[in-house]
């Protein structure tokens, strides 16, 4: 499956899925290979930052339980990478009664910095249900590119939010085999 910003149009490709950012480059994508099968756009915003979310069959922008998060900063290319976990932890503080924060891990995918981490929400403020988010950002050349999977389930505490694990084990393959790559750069290449 290959995105386009521009125009937000779907066209199904046989090995792996990119997202081709509007004013970038445009050798540069994020390409996800392992991109959920039957999942849909709920959501999108256009503009300077971007924003797509993906449901899966029977969800929707409103009552989903689980959904991928992709947001694309264009132009942004010089912000540490643990300055926007700081925040994402900040805000998740604040909106949260009793939260979770994972380990920051950063390094490099496919010759970009990247960062990973984890944030729990056991009840949310606003909602009152639990949310737990695995996100993981690219540092590219052109833009900051930020996915998330994300989960809502009823609040939790110290037991947990009760995601199975095969569940988990899919979302981390999605974000650990999705990567910024760039078609002219053979230091950055695309998947085949």
């Amino acid at each position: 499956m290959r995105l386009s910003v521009r125009s937000f149009s779907v066209i199904l490709s046989l090995s792996f899925s990119a997202f081709a950012p509007f004013g970038a480059s445009a050798e540069e994508q994020l390409a996800m290979p392992k991109f959920p099968t039957g999942w849909v756009e709920a959501f999108a915003r256009r503009g300077d930052q971007e924003m797509v979310e993906y449901v899966p069959p029977g969800q929707s922008a409103t009552n989903w339980q689980r959904k991928i998060t992709l947001e694309i900063y264009h132009d942004l290319n010089n912000l540490p990478l643990d300055t926007l976990q700081r925040r994402a932890a900040s805000q998740n503080r604040e909106a949260c009664d009793g939260v979770v924060e994972g380990k920051f891990q950063s390094g490099v995918n496919n010759g970009y910095a990247s960062a990973f981490w984890t944030l729990g929400c056991q009840r949310n403020k606003a909602t009152g249900y639990g949310e737990t988010r695995y996100t993981k950002a690219i540092q590219g050349t052109t833009g900051l590119y930020i996915l998330s999977q994300v989960w809502r389930t009823p609040a939790f505490g110290k037991e947990g939010p009760g995601i199975s694990p095969p569940e988990i084990d899919a979302a981390m393959t999605f974000l650990t085999t999705s990567s910024v790559c760039d078609q002219a750069l053979a230091k950055n290449p695309c998947p085949q």
